[in-house]
């Protein structure tokens, strides 16, 4: 009720309001064209130059009031600009991550190819079909060196089978699921590998010790052996094809000659794309 008495009063203020502007300013119309009627009548003369003072006079401030018109519509033409400067400039940005996107994933494209390039021809050709894979995880274990791939049994990979970086024999299966298997690394303890130097034909057991060198074992003690001769493996037991290299006999890692150190494939703990040969070693029985 209080609202609708509020509302009605408001309406006749308004009322009022306009009836008054309404009134005065005919009035003041009323009075403007008498006074002309009168400056007319009195002198003709006197009427131009009285419309001359009213054009001037309304010139000028018509002239004042377009500057700040003016300015603010030239302020908004500039904010206009700016806006779609910066709306531009939002978009450059996106392309530009864009691409930047588009760069990363060519360049590792690229890598992976070398990769897959080197890992194709580096290694010794065989009659043995392959697959390649990727490490998925590694072990790091002081005592176990493990690592884990990306294809399984579904690839056609068998427990044994050897696995190869673009230079060499790094491990063999030693454990298998559907879509992944566990490679033991030639470097871990518990591997054992029959091998024969690749020139001098000496044949011994190749053995990893949990560290960045393998050791040879059952080697004749009276044998000439040459600085840089790779170690191949012979394929003895038929588990291992023959002739994969998998270390290298190096003088300078040998001057205590009760041992002989071997180092193992180069950059075997720099894994990442791996080549499993998909060798049935039942067949060769």
């Amino acid at each position: 009720m209080h609202r609708s008495i509020n509302k009605s009063y408001l309406l006749k203020l308004t009322t009022y309001a306009k009836e008054k502007a309404h009134g005065i300013g005919t009035t003041i119309l009323i009075v403007f064209s008498i006074l002309l009627l009168l400056v007319g009548k009195v002198n003709e003369q006197s009427l131009i130059f009285f419309k001359s003072i009213y054009l001037d006079a309304t010139s000028g401030f018509l002239t004042i009031l377009g500057k700040p018109v003016n300015s603010v519509s030239e302020g908004f033409y500039k904010i206009n600009d700016l806006v779609y400067l910066y709306s531009e400039n939002q978009d450059l940005k996106e392309e530009n991550q864009s691409l930047h996107k588009w760069r990363h994933l060519a360049l590792e494209l690229l890598s992976e190819n070398e990769e897959l390039k080197k890992l194709l021809n580096g290694t010794k050709k065989t009659n043995e079909k392959s697959v390649a894979a990727r490490v998925i995880s590694n072990s790091g274990g002081s005592y176990v060196k493990t690592i884990t791939i990306n294809v399984g049994s579904k690839n056609g990979v068998r427990v044994g089978n050897p696995v190869l970086n673009n230079w060499g024999m790094i491990g063999r299966i030693v454990e298998i699921g559907r879509n992944a298997s566990r490679v033991l690394l030639t470097t871990d303890i518990n591997s054992q590998i029959p091998v024969y130097f690749e020139n001098s034909l000496h044949r011994a057991i190749l053995v990893g010790k949990n560290s960045d060198l393998l050791e040879l074992k059952f080697l004749n003690k009276r044998v000439y052996l040459q600085n840089e001769e790779r170690l191949m493996t012979s394929g003895e037991g038929g588990i291992l094809p023959r002739g994969i290299p998998v270390g290298l006999f190096s003088n300078k890692i040998n001057e205590n000659k009760e041992k002989l150190n071997i180092l193992p494939a180069k950059d075997w703990d720099k894994l990442s794309t791996l080549k499993v040969i998909l060798y049935n070693y039942n067949s060769g029985l």
